[in-house]
């Protein structure tokens, strides 16, 4: 380094310019770049646990983006899980990001989540629901499985996703005649099949 160099370098900082230098924030697509990928699930994780309280959704969704860019499909359910474990308050938005970025893994992601957080199954079920609302009978069903004292929660959580389901979960519990889940899911979208059928004629 020459001493010219230096002599600029110190006449700049000493102007006070220096003030103007800023560091900026490291984003989760700059924290998880070059990571080996096992330790890409954990560091997204603690990216949003640093996050604050009112960062964290958004900090979450920025981690999940920058996975679906950075590693293969296959990493994101980790993520997930890593994320709804160590930060359950932001299940319902982690869930919800992952189905929109790979749609295909709905279920991976249901389940990925309520494992991950079982004391947040209504909130998982919501924004399964409400992100995929198609495949809403087999995510109450996964989530369900994986966590089941949670039924009234999960229930909640469907409907409040999709409030015109209400009237068919109550007539498939009258004709199943039982308060079990998996039945009357199972009877909901026979009902939801036939209504279809006789709207198309």
């Amino acid at each position: 380094m020459s001493v010219a160099f230096i002599s600029l370098l110190v006449a700049y900082i000493l102007s006070g310019h220096d003030r103007t230098i800023r560091i900026l924030p490291v984003t989760p697509f700059i924290a998880l770049s070059g990571l080996p990928v096992p330790e890409i699930p954990a560091r997204a994780a603690d990216l949003v646990h640093a996050a604050a309280p009112s960062g964290r959704e958004q900090t979450a969704r920025d981690a999940l983006l920058a996975v679906s860019t950075l590693a293969r499909p296959g990493v994101l359910p980790y993520v997930v899980s890593a994320i709804c474990h160590t930060n359950p308050e932001v299940a319902g938005i982690t869930v919800a990001t992952a189905i929109e970025l790979q749609p295909g893994d709905v279920l991976i992601f249901s389940k990925a989540a309520v494992c991950a957080a079982p004391a947040r199954a209504e909130q998982i079920t919501f924004s399964a629901c409400q992100a995929a609302p198609r495949s809403f009978a087999n995510v109450v069903l996964v989530i369900f499985r994986q966590a089941p004292t949670a039924k009234d929660s999960i229930l909640r959580g469907l409907i409040n996703a999709l409030p015109g389901l209400e009237t068919y979960l109550e007539a498939a519990a009258l004709q199943t005649g039982t308060d079990e889940l998996e039945p009357v899911i199972k009877q909901t979208v026979r009902l939801l099949t036939d209504a279809n059928k006789v709207n198309k004629k």
